[in-house]
């Protein structure tokens, strides 16, 4: 599979536009739409995560040394081409003698140690899939990995430390964006059952990009789950891609997790407490990584409104706070300004009890 099919890409915007305004893609998101819808027109999935479609990055398919923003200048992306292919490749030219294979190796070491102390399955057992010619794809023992798939290997040790997962639980992700945490948590559980929610182009590509990592058996995609008025369909160790519209539909699904990381903070606060509206007092655990602050409330990107760390503590009534902290990609923070947290919520026995 190599181009996009814009027949289902089509039918998933179709379906899109008639749902509710609190469905809609916010002010952020708004901003990138057309710029996203132009590069599917061209698009080349085998090339999915070669660097050569910036604009995919803002939904998680960055696998490059260097982030190449879609408003970045045409010079200043050829300046870093040049710099990555002649000047530094694995040359200690970095602080302290550093190079980009020791970068890997810190990382790879970080995700080692984690998996240790969170008692999960060791970073050696899996690698990354090569689908999309990833621009940033090393070996460490004879497997393959990208720094992307080191971090969200991470985020799952983070929850696993916490909720200490068995490996038949059901999970809820909203804003799936590119599927590589989905990747992770199938490989290191083939038995999960996950339901991933998106807006059309996100979930049409996550889809993409997952049927490649996982295999066509695993994957329920759009073209049944679009028809689906409720989640009786659901069976256990499937990955279901649906649309961010279908939400409603958790509100009678129990489950184990709800996930989401780095896109509430994307939306308008209303917008938030309506999806967390659809999953409390359904899911057991929510585990959120976003802005700790919010995001940017002026320039071409932006939200209306910001929404931080103690908003979602309101939001999330019913639920104890287990722990946040600060968040880290593989190899560094994750944002240096104003920061990312990363926190885990479990549903009290208090509100349990008020349910039954």
């Amino acid at each position: 599979m190599s181009q996009v099919d814009h027949q289902k890409l089509e039918r998933l915007y179709r379906e899109y536009r008639k749902a509710p305004k609190e469905y809609q893609a916010t002010s952020y998101w708004t901003a990138y739409e057309e710029s996203i819808l132009e590069t599917l027109r061209e698009l080349d999935l085998n090339q999915l995560r070669s660097g050569r479609y910036p604009v995919l990055a803002t939904f998680g398919f960055h696998d490059q040394k260097y982030f190449h923003h879609p408003n970045q200048s045409f010079w200043t992306t050829a300046l870093l081409k040049l710099i990555q292919g002649y000047l530094i490749k694995d040359r200690p030219i970095l602080p302290y003698s550093m190079s980009t294979g020791h970068i890997r190796d810190i990382a790879y070491r970080h995700c080692e140690l984690a998996g240790i102390v969170s008692g999960s399955r060791p970073i050696s057992d899996l690698e990354v899939s090569t689908f999309g010619s990833p621009g940033d794809l090393f070996e460490v023992g004879g497997r393959k990995y990208t720094m992307s798939f080191l971090s969200y290997y991470l985020r799952h040790c983070f929850v696993n430390q916490h909720m200490r997962l068995r490996g038949d639980e059901v999970i809820v992700e909203l804003g799936s964006g590119s599927g590589y945490q989905v990747e992770v948590l199938k490989k290191l559980y083939p038995n999960l059952t996950i339901l991933c929610f998106d807006l059309p182009a996100q979930v049409y590509l996550c889809e993409a990009y997952l049927r490649e990592a996982l295999g066509e058996d695993a994957i329920v995609g759009t073209d049944s789950t679009l028809e689906w008025s409720d989640l009786s369909s659901v069976t256990p160790g499937r990955v279901y891609l649906l649309s961010n519209w279908q939400m409603p539909m958790l509100r009678d699904f129990q489950f184990d997790l709800f996930w989401n990381a780095a896109s509430f903070g994307e939306m308008e606060p209303e917008v938030v407490e309506n999806y967390l509206s659809l999953v409390k007092g359904t899911a057991d655990w929510i585990y959120l990584l976003q802005a700790r602050h919010g995001k940017e409330t002026a320039g071409k990107n932006r939200v209306q409104n910001t929404i931080g760390f103690q908003d979602y503590q309101r939001l999330l009534s019913g639920y104890v706070l287990c722990e946040e902290r600060a968040a880290w990609k593989a190899h560094r923070p994750l944002s240096d300004s104003g920061g990312y947290f990363e926190a885990i919520w479990k549903r009290s026995e208090a509100s349990r009890e008020a349910e039954t």
